[in-house]
């Protein structure tokens, strides 16, 4: 069963959060941003699927050998990898998602594609669990390389009922793991690969200690790196192929020298009443000075965003530097011409 249809206001994607600090005012928007490829429409569910399982056990061995993994940490990275892709993905209003039981037979080594799945396998996977694509990660690989280096370090010491920290030699040491994940994405109704890539992603942790093996002792171990970089692999991949929420940040202007009505409309907007705010920033433009005039503009540009009428804030930023020359409503127009724009694929791409 497909997720209902988001109603306007969730395929405009704005819902909003205030937050504020003392020096300035701004507002954050999460809004829905449409994924880097367009998948086509009629794909509304999909399946995800295992390609990993190595052609035999010998070749595991020998893969694990040539690459330094064992076997369990392998298909933990695996696992965690496309539990973090499947929960990504459902994070996103574009799709269902269901998990294939199979374990499917992939290429010899990691970061070498296979051949892609003849189109009976993939109609049978489509058809298995009611899909409309299948969503292959068809092959894996991680890599954990540790750098050491002599350093002082910080020790702390008691002494009664104190303690203070002294320093001493020591040693620093890194971790750096890298996973590599290939995907593909089947469409069994055009018989086409909508999208392939090797999707890579790294992160580093580091430790000290007074001996190499206290550092050691203290830094991530191999699997538990590969595992978290492994989620972070697939919800980027996630990231490709799904419109998902974004956090957007726009400053206002707080208030003004000459107009205390720009303050008085802040203050409103801080509590979220924009409409209001709106309202007294437009009846202040007649009497105020052009400086004041260009900052009421731009908020109401602001405020029309946060409401969803992204028309209605690029004529306001607009008017903000046309007719009273504030600079920063050029470049305010061109964001949200941008944003209209993305709109417009957004829509594209949520559309049955």
């Amino acid at each position: 069963m497909n997720k209902s249809l988001p109603n306007r206001s969730i395929l405009l994607a704005f819902l909003f959060l205030a937050c504020f600090t003392s020096c300035s005012k701004n507002v954050t928007m999460n809004r829905l941003v449409p994924a880097p490829v367009s998948v086509p429409n009629h794909i509304q569910k999909i399946v995800l699927v295992d390609r990993t399982k190595p052609q035999s056990g010998g070749f595991a061995i020998l893969e694990g050998l040539i690459t330094g993994e064992l076997p369990f940490e392998v298909r933990n990275s695996i696992q965690a990898t496309l539990a973090s892709l499947q929960m990504t993905l459902n994070s996103s209003p574009r799709y269902q998602i269901v998990r294939a039981n199979e374990r499917l037979t992939g290429g010899f080594f990691g970061q070498v594609f296979p051949n892609p799945l003849d189109w009976n396998t993939v109609n049978q996977l489509a058809e298995s669990y009611s899909a409309d694509a299948v969503l292959s990660l068809e092959n894996f690989s991680s890599d954990f390389v540790i750098s050491d280096q002599q350093r002082t370090i910080k020790k702390t010491i008691r002494e009664g009922n104190t303690t203070r920290q002294i320093e001493v030699p020591g040693f620093y040491v890194e971790g750096v793991s890298t996973v590599s994940a290939g995907f593909r994405l089947y469409d069994p109704k055009g018989k086409s690969i909508v999208d392939q890539q090797r999707f890579e992603k790294r992160n580093l942790w580091s430790a000290e200690g007074e001996t190499k093996a206290q550092a050691l002792a203290l830094l991530i171990t191999k699997a538990d790196a590969a595992r978290i970089v492994g989620e972070m692999a697939g919800a980027g991949y996630a990231y490709k192929i799904a419109p998902m929420f974004a956090e957007i940040n726009r400053e206002f202007f707080p208030k003004s020298k000459t107009e205390p009505l720009v303050a008085k409309g802040a203050r409103l907007a801080e509590v979220d009443r924009w409409e209001e705010a709106i309202e007294i920033w437009r009846a202040a433009i007649p009497e105020a000075d052009e400086k004041s005039a260009g900052m009421l503009a731009y908020n109401i540009a602001v405020g029309y965003e946060v409401l969803g009428s992204l028309e209605l804030a690029k004529e306001w930023a607009g008017m903000a530097y046309t007719d009273f020359g504030l600079k920063k409503g050029r470049s305010y127009v061109k964001t949200l011409q941008n944003l209209i724009g993305q709109q417009e694929i957004l829509e594209q791409q949520l559309s049955r």
